[in-house]
């Protein structure tokens, strides 16, 4: 799909402005979001943008369930997993097998948790529109948070025709095995941004105590999986100074100080401006290429890194919440973890 040769020092922004917006949707998201990425870019927009999507009970039930899911026992693993996915989208586009496979093989999951596992937690259409939307939405969004360039209006048209595209693939799924076609994605980049504003003003009642859990041990995730012992605040404080303070206050998790949040804000909005000066990666130099050519061998090493890590976040995330609400059964259930 690339080719490694010379290219000028910024070479991605000159490239997307030769191509149609309209046509090449595809290989702009690319150019835009896979040059980029990393381990640890990916798992920080993944700490960002994974709890606001548990605002409704339903969402804390489905991934929380009533022992922690795979986000206590499995983080890692998890939030690889899910990148997996995600980057699978972001390179090949809707308009390839491998792409739609992977849709695939989430609407199946999804059909089976809806079925078997957590019911009533899967039908609703708007919470897989929000998912999309809010994807499409998140590097505008990071940008803006620190201060840092815009999307050109090129970036925009194709990531959000990129996303209208990959909406029409997903299904919601509800009683007796009945799958339906997701309805009413955005009609364009500005209306999927008041859609996503409108939405994440709705009331969804007092937050469940599961939101709260799965929100911090999605930060608490990337902070261990980043950080030394002895610096891992750092890791929580960086994610959620990036989160937006009424997702914090929705799901009920603890926010860090309105003066800490702007320190670091100011700080890595410095550490992102002087990464603009970097020059492109080389065409071809794209990580997720790189993983997808590893090994059988190399991918199992690389897999069981994260199991043994993962191993080691259970009991230290249950550790670190047990106590903090004596009155919830949850958190008072992190003791078995020990």
């Amino acid at each position: 799909m690339t080719e490694s040769k010379k290219a000028p020092y910024k070479w991605i922004a000159a490239k997307i402005e030769t191509l149609d917006p309209y046509k090449d949707y595809e290989e702009i998201v690319r150019l835009t979001t896979c040059y980029h990425s990393n381990d640890f870019m990916n798992n920080l927009i993944y700490s960002i943008t994974f709890p606001q999507l548990m605002k409704p009970e339903w969402a804390a039930r489905a991934i929380w369930r009533e022992d922690g899911g795979k986000v206590l026992h499995k983080a890692t693993v998890r939030c690889e997993d899910s990148e997996y996915h995600n980057m699978t989208w972001l390179f090949y586009g809707p308009s390839d097998k491998r792409c739609l496979d992977s849709i695939a093989y989430v609407n199946n999951l999804h059909a089976r948790l809806e079925a078997k596992v957590t019911p009533g937690c899967y039908g609703h259409n708007d919470d897989y529109i929000y998912t999309l939307a809010s994807a499409a939405l998140i590097g505008q969004r990071f940008a803006t948070t620190l201060g840092l360039p815009s999307l050109s209006p090129k970036q925009k048209i194709a990531t959000h025709l990129f996303w209208q595209e990959m909406s029409k693939h997903f299904e919601s799924h509800h009683p007796n095995g009945e799958r339906k076609s997701l309805t009413g994605f955005p009609k364009s980049w500005e209306d999927m941004e008041k859609w996503c504003e409108q939405h994440e003003k709705k009331d969804f009642g007092p937050p469940d105590p599961r939101s709260a859990l799965i929100t911090e041990s999605v930060w608490e995730q990337f902070a261990f999986r980043f950080f030394p012992p002895g610096l891992r605040w750092l890791g929580r404080v960086m994610v959620v100074s990036l989160s937006n303070p009424q997702h914090i206050r929705d799901v009920g998790a603890t926010d860090v100080h309105p003066i800490t949040r702007m320190v670091f804000l100011w700080l890595l909005s410095w550490v992102f401006w002087l990464l603009l000066f970097a020059p492109d990666p080389s065409p071809g130099e794209v990580p997720f290429e790189k993983q997808q050519a590893m090994s059988k061998e190399e991918k199992k090493v690389r897999l069981k890194g994260f199991v043994e890590e993962d191993k080691k976040f259970c009991p230290y995330f249950a550790k670190a919440y047990m106590d903090k609400r004596p009155d919830c059964p949850y958190y008072v259930k992190l003791r078995e973890e020990l």
